[in-house]
């Protein structure tokens, strides 16, 4: 037993050590261990962009068609079949009443219900399946007019009077004589831009509204059936559904017209003419040099009966981004050209834009009070001056009306002034207090004027002309001043010039205001930092119906 218990425990350890590993088991090239390094950051792959696909676009199933031949049938019973053969519910207001006679073939639904509404005073909707129709009574619906809550009047004057006195002549009853001659040219502007009265007003004729007996002024207000709230740009309407279709209709036009703008783009350009060219710039010189991009239209007939005739000398835009560079350049064969002012502005349609750069020039007016002597006491004086202010620089406004081809007719006025000398006030009491009062001498070259331009052309102004003497004076010190042999040492030149203003302005009908649209040729003006904002979606919501 016991030799037969040792060959089975020795039987028992050579299985146990046969199925034990030879060696030990290889480390997987996956296995972590602590002296492994993180890869580098360059060898992270790219992201894969993937374009994604957008599903084919459904078409939408065709309406289907109806015929329809009726012949003075009631209006109830036509629509009741209607909805029965196409599968609509309906419902009729009571007070719906009339006969239709209508022969409609292969016609849609919608069309058809449009044309029955034209022959009786109805109102229909089809929303999810349902067809309600009730008679065309007045309801009150809400209009969003973006516009500003103001009322903008200019007015302007240009007006040369001269007035030249004499005496003696005829004899009056008095015993002394006098005349005179006076010449006057005025001439008044007077525009007014009051969109919210207007609109009222027009809104009113339309549905047979009644203005109020003390809305005859200018600002109106809400009427019955009108209520107007300028605050927040709102306009109810309260009206049948025939009429406020009309009403949609003014109002999107009167809108569209209203919101366009442009660019006015303005040089002044002053030319100090050579001695060739005295009488001024010679235009047809420029307009039969093809690279000035100077050209004179003319069209004594008119097209049409609302055109009237003109002639027009401008700058046509088509040879070079910078036409009125060449222009000004080509400018220099008659004299010295100097730019004056360079303004831009924009102006919504048919209302007035000014720009103005002016130094207000100070000067006083004196008044000498002298109180006489008495026994007792001397003469007092006193002086008492105002202040008075001139504006001297540049003033241009423009009032401009775009139309449906983005011709652009403007009323321009622009305004050049300076001081070219002082006077003194000859007045005696001042002369008499020993007080010397100048007052400026202003010289003022102003044009105001109607043109009609294409959008991006340049129309030019010209023939502004004016002599100046400049007077110079020199000598040998000392020497020149000595009385009547001073001229011997002096020298005087006296040059006299002569110059011509020139006017350019180019108008730009500009559909999008912004960096990213028609303005985006000004954006190299910005700081690099500057971006523009994203443009946010500003949907407008439809009107809301109130019954």
């Amino acid at each position: 037993m016991t030799i037969q218990r040792a060959c089975l425990m020795a039987t028992m350890l050579t299985t146990l050590l046969a199925c034990g590993p030879a060696r030990p088991p290889d480390i997987s090239e996956s296995h972590l261990s602590k002296n492994d390094v993180p890869p580098e950051a360059d060898t992270i792959p790219a992201p894969v962009n993937t374009t994604t696909l957008l599903p084919k676009p459904i078409s939408r199933p065709a309406l289907e068609t109806y015929t329809v031949v009726v012949n003075d049938v009631p209006i109830k019973e036509l629509l009741f079949s209607m909805a029965r053969d196409a599968k609509l519910n309906v419902d009729i207001a009571p007070d719906l009443t009339g006969n239709v006679t209508l022969n409609a073939i292969d016609q849609t639904l919608p069309q058809i219900l449009e044309r029955i509404s034209r022959q009786t005073d109805l109102r229909y909707e089809l929303e999810a399946g349902t067809l309600r129709v009730s008679a065309d009574t007045p309801f009150l619906r809400t209009y969003r007019i973006d516009y500003l809550n103001m009322s903008r009047d200019s007015k302007g004057l240009v007006s040369v009077s001269t007035s030249v006195g004499t005496t003696g002549g005829a004899a009056t009853a008095a015993g002394g004589s006098s005349s005179g001659n006076d010449s006057n040219t005025q001439m008044n502007m007077a525009s007014k831009n009051q969109l919210w009265s207007t609109l009222t007003r027009n809104i009113a004729a339309i549905i047979g509204d009644k203005l109020e007996a003390a809305a005859g002024a200018d600002d109106i207000g809400s009427t019955e059936n009108v209520i107007v709230n300028r605050e927040s740009g709102i306009i109810a309407v309260k009206t049948t559904q025939k009429k406020q279709q009309q009403v949609q209709d003014f109002i999107d036009e009167v809108m569209n017209a209203a919101r366009r703008q442009v660019l006015i783009e303005a040089t002044i350009a002053e030319v100090t003419l050579s001695d060739s060219y005295q009488s001024g710039v010679d235009w047809s010189v420029l307009a039969n040099d093809p690279t000035s991009g100077v050209s004179f239209s003319t069209n004594l007939v008119g097209a049409e009966l609302d055109q009237p005739p003109f002639s027009l000398l401008e700058i046509t835009d088509t040879l070079s981004d910078n036409q009125l560079g060449i222009t000004l350049r080509a400018l220099e064969q008659f004299g010295d050209v100097q730019v004056l002012s360079s303004p831009k502005v924009i102006a919504l349609n048919n209302q007035t834009a000014m720009l103005k750069v002016v130094d207000n020039v100070v000067y006083f007016d004196i008044e000498v009070n002298i109180t006489a002597a008495t026994a007792t006491s001397s003469s007092i004086i006193t002086y008492e001056t105002n202040i008075n202010t001139v504006p001297v620089g540049f003033v241009m406004s423009v009032t401009p009306f775009i139309n449906d081809s983005d011709t652009v007719t403007i009323n321009v006025r622009p305004t050049i002034s300076r001081v070219i000398s002082y006077v003194k006030d000859p007045s005696p009491a001042l002369s008499a207090a020993n007080v010397v009062s100048e007052i400026p001498v202003i010289q003022m070259r102003e044009i105001e004027s109607i043109l009609k331009v294409n959008n991006g052309d340049t129309a030019i102004i010209g023939g502004l002309m004016q002599d100046v003497t400049n007077n110079q004076s020199s000598g040998v010190p000392v020497l020149s001043s000595i009385p009547w042999l001073g001229r011997l040492f002096s020298y005087d030149n006296d040059k006299r010039e002569k110059s011509e203003l020139v006017i350019f302005i180019r108008p730009v009908v500009v559909k999008q205001a912004s960096l990213n649209g028609d303005l985006r040729e000004y954006r190299q003006f910005l700081p690099p930092d500057i971006k523009p904002l994203a443009k946010k979606d500003n949907s407008t919501a439809a009107p809301q119906e109130t019954p």
